[in-house]
């Protein structure tokens, strides 16, 4: 990766850089990102080690802008989008290119950010913040294709177009119901892509011949299960509709959550309560490929981005950021992600070497490298685990001079002097 014509490029770096190479900041980038909470001194410290050099912090925070994300953002693709040899497509996924995972997660911000993330509002009109992180992968060999932030309410919907930028012919997309829009899997299908998606039942669904509208929840009662070609929407566009019955218990749980939201305009009708005995799929693969009695196991594949999500969460920090500003909050949730994201190649190339009875779990090795931040920035930076400590106790672990406040062992010594 050329570093420096990607800095270029977002508008990170305008003239040659004086001080700092780019690719040695962007080495201190990814030595942080095992930290809890970033701090400007801290990274200001980082980014003068590997350089080698001594950096203010105060240098560092010239720098801070939205350029700066993109940059980082590009970063990330350029550094783990890339395979260094193609994997083999066997099986049901043999006669696709990539398989596409689209998803997001949600991480609360302090309220006072809301003017920058607005989240959502409750019904006194007190706004919430929250920030969004959107990306898609290679569900089959974890490179990640795009990688984006936004504020909650630019919601999945918003978002179903953002998957149009990467696609190529052949691929394969799976996305929840979050990203349903018939105008966007049409143009998937137009491209030359296959998808995989929930259906929304309010849609409209038209009988290919007749052009008649069909009455799903009736047709369903009496045939008990569906898959066939339909009509979507209004522009009526050609689909496979797949419906598979669901256990009792299943259903009723459905329900019951349905019932529950807590978004009074989210009341589900009676209609969407009864069809909810079954699951619903729509995509543009054959039945000679894919007979219905598969689709709901490769849609479960999709759970996979649920656990990434979780063990990024759970294991690697994901939650601590430094909420000072919009700015480092941005910075905070990126340098994060890049650590995020080296766990997870680690997973997906470990886990090329899995024995039949022993196999790599992601929530475990989470566990384990959020543990072991440290020495993992010493061998990014090359140096031994002992000089990175004598780096962090020469940099944070003294008291700043300053001449408006003394600290604890200037006031003894102002008492213990006669």
């Amino acid at each position: 990766m050329d570093a420096e014509a990607l800095a270029r490029r977002c508008g990170f770096l305008r003239r040659k850089p004086r001080k700092i190479p780019i690719p040695d900041l962007l080495l201190a980038f990814c030595a942080l990102a095992y930290e809890s909470v970033l701090s400007l001194e801290r990274i200001a410290a980082m980014i003068g080690l590997a350089a080698q050099c001594t950096y203010s912090k105060q240098a560092f925070h010239q720098r801070l802008s939205t350029s700066i994300q993109d940059f980082m953002a590009s970063a990330a693709v350029s550094l783990f989008g890339r395979l260094s040899a193609p994997l083999r497509r066997e099986g049901y996924f043999a006669g696709f290119g990539r398989v596409l995972l689209h998803d997001s997660t949600v991480q609360s911000l302090p309220r006072r950010l809301a003017a920058v993330f607005p989240g959502s509002s409750n019904q006194r009109s007190n706004t919430r913040a929250a920030l969004k992180i959107q990306w898609i992968c290679d569900l089959l060999s974890g490179s990640l294709l795009q990688l984006a932030l936004s504020s909650f309410r630019r919601n999945d919907q918003a978002a179903a177009g953002d998957i149009l930028s990467v696609i190529k012919k052949g691929d394969l997309v799976l996305r929840d119901l979050g990203y349903f829009s018939l105008p966007v899997l049409a143009q998937l299908h137009q491209l030359g892509a296959f998808f995989l998606s929930r259906f929304r039942p309010d849609v409209i669904v038209r009988d290919p011949q007749t052009k008649q509208v069909l009455d799903l929840l009736k047709l369903l009662r009496q045939t008990g299960r569906l898959d066939r070609w339909v009509l979507l929407g209004h522009e009526q566009h050609r689909m496979r509709l797949v419906a598979l019955p669901v256990t009792e218990k299943l259903a009723n749980r459905r329900r019951a959550l349905a019932r529950n939201n807590r978004d009074q305009r989210c009341a589900p009708s009676r209609q969407r309560l009864a069809l909810m005995n079954w699951q619903l799929f729509v995509t543009n693969v054959n039945s000679t490929l894919w007979p219905a009695s598969v689709l709901a196991k490769i849609y479960r594949l999709r759970w996979r981005v649920e656990i990434i999500f979780k063990s990024w969460k759970s294991h690697l920090r994901l939650r601590e950021l430094n909420c000072r500003s919009a700015e480092l909050v941005r910075l905070s949730v990126l340098l994060k992600l890049f650590y995020c994201l080296l766990t997870t190649r680690c997973c997906d190339a470990l886990s090329a070497l899995d024995s039949p009875h022993q196999q790599l779990s992601l929530l475990r090795l989470a566990r384990t490298l959020g543990h072991c931040g440290v020495l993992i920035s010493a061998i990014l930076l090359q140096i031994q685990p002992a000089q990175l400590l004598a780096h962090y106790l020469a940099q944070h672990a003294y008291y700043e001079r300053r001449s408006d406040r003394k600290n604890f062992a200037q006031r003894l010594t102002e008492l213990s002097s006669p």
